[in-house]
């Protein structure tokens, strides 16, 4: 229970769970808070230090930055079991892990995770794959099979550490028992995680552990990730929901009001960026060249409609509906 307390706190600054711009629901929060710590006193669990925040005292702890580890960018004490950051890249990232103690690194990205790095340094690499579109049942289920059965402390990075990332430390922390799905999303919060992420946001907050007894995922080493093709799958579907979009004014369609225009702008950003990275020597530079033109049109859509100038959103879409149309006649016609 005491570990609820310090749930993500990390940083320079106490994480303001209460703050009423950030958290409509603040007042239940505040009130979940109150029995919580209550509760804590009665049980004897040892002091948290606290700070006052607009006249109310919350609980708060240091945690490591990147300021103290800057090979590891967007570092996030979530609790002191969980760690989230970006990607460990080079002797400095993993000298930092240990330093942490960090004993298992769970990568949610779809790159190949460097598990050699990571065994040299007696540190266990899990990979569990996941999407900006949210996390898949089994993802959510692995990661509950982490908490349960490995040796932490475990440090959960995507690629940046901003989206992805924090998304599956924050269910890694509700499997845990550490925070229900509300508390959690100020993990998000603090991350910097994009409102233009829904489904990660969605998904934290509906996760709900595995049964004790439930049947949980193998946890790999290395995972299976999805071919270039299918990830050009993907992004069809995604162009494909910019188009509906776009016809609707750049508004949710009716017929589909599910759909947000500048979440799927970003979405289609994220795609071409990801679709990026499984390239491999065997694809010509044109090719390369055309998927980074491809991310930053993507870019510009989503850019257009930030800055509410839909006409500049709708010549963006009208480009990268050229470009692919090329890309897919030189390759996959």
């Amino acid at each position: 229970m005491a570990e609820i307390a310090v749930i993500m706190l990390g940083g320079e600054a106490p994480l303001r769970l209460f703050d009423k711009t950030r958290d409509p629901l603040s007042m239940s929060h505040r009130i979940a808070m109150g029995l919580l710590l209550a509760a804590l006193v009665v049980i004897g669990a040892p002091p948290v230090r606290c700070d006052d925040v607009d006249g109310e005292t919350v609980p708060r702890t240091a945690g490591p930055t990147s300021k103290e580890h800057p090979s590891l960018h967007n570092l996030i004490a979530v609790t002191e079991q969980i760690y989230s950051g970006s990607e460990p890249d080079g002797d400095a990232a993993f000298e930092s892990l240990q330093k942490l103690g960090v004993k298992a690194i769970v990568s949610v990205d779809g790159a190949r995770p460097d598990v050699e790095s990571a065994r040299g340094r007696g540190m266990r690499y899990i990979h569990i794959p996941i999407g900006y579109d949210g996390v898949p049942a089994e993802a959510g289920a692995a990661l509950a099979r982490v908490v349960r059965e490995v040796e932490g402390p475990i440090y959960v990075h995507c690629h940046h550490g901003t989206h992805r990332g924090p998304a599956a430390a924050a269910i890694a922390c509700i499997a845990a028992g550490a925070a229900d799905g509300w508390q959690a999303l100020n993990v998000l919060t603090k991350a910097g995680t994009g409102k233009e992420c829904p489904g990660l946001w969605r998904d934290v907050a509906a996760y709900k552990p595995p049964a004790a007894d439930a049947k949980l995922p193998e946890l790999h080493e290395v995972a299976r990730v999805g071919s270039l093709a299918a990830a050009m799958a993907k992004i069809d579907r995604t162009f494909d929901d910019l188009k509906l979009c776009q016809k609707a004014g750049w508004m949710a369609p009716a017929e589909h009001p599910d759909l947000a225009p500048k979440a799927e702008a970003a979405l289609a950003r994220e795609q071409f960026r990801e679709a990026a990275r499984l390239l491999t020597k065997d694809h010509d530079a044109r090719f390369k060249t055309w998927l980074a033109e491809a991310e930053a049109t993507a870019g510009a859509i989503e850019s257009g409609l930030q800055t509410d100038e839909p006409d500049k959103a709708t010549r963006s879409l009208q480009q990268l509906e050229t470009s692919c149309k090329r890309c897919h006649a030189a390759y996959r016609n």
